[in-house]
C-alpha cells in the first residue's frame, strides 16, 4: 500500500505546546540572535516560529524542552 508524503514543512517538524511559548516568554533576557542561542540553544528564526505558533524540528524541540527544564531547576534552587 503506497502512502503518500507528508506534507514538506511537517517533515520532521512537531507543534509547540502554547504553554511553552509562555514559559519562555517569561523567561527571555534578550531577543537578539546571540542572546537567545545562549540562553535557549535557539535562533532568533527559531524563536520567531515558536512566538507565531508554527512547528519547529522535533530535534530543536526536544533540545529546547531539555533547556528549559534545567533553567526551571536552576531557579528553584
Amino acid at each position: 500500500m503506497h502512502h503518500p508524503a507528508p506534507p514538506p514543512q511537517s517533515k520532521g517538524c512537531r507543534p509547540v505546546n502554547p504553554d511553552l511559548v509562555d514559559r519562555l516568554q517569561a523567561m527571555v533576557d534578550r531577543r537578539t540572535d546571540a542572546a537567545l542561542t545562549e540562553q535557549f540553544g535557539i535562533s532568533y528564526n527559531t524563536w520567531r516560529k515558536l512566538i507565531a505558533g508554527e512547528p519547529i524540528r522535533a530535534s530543536v524541540l526536544t533540545r529546547l524542552q531539555a533547556r528549559i527544564d534545567g533553567l526551571d531547576g536552576r531557579s528553584a534552587r
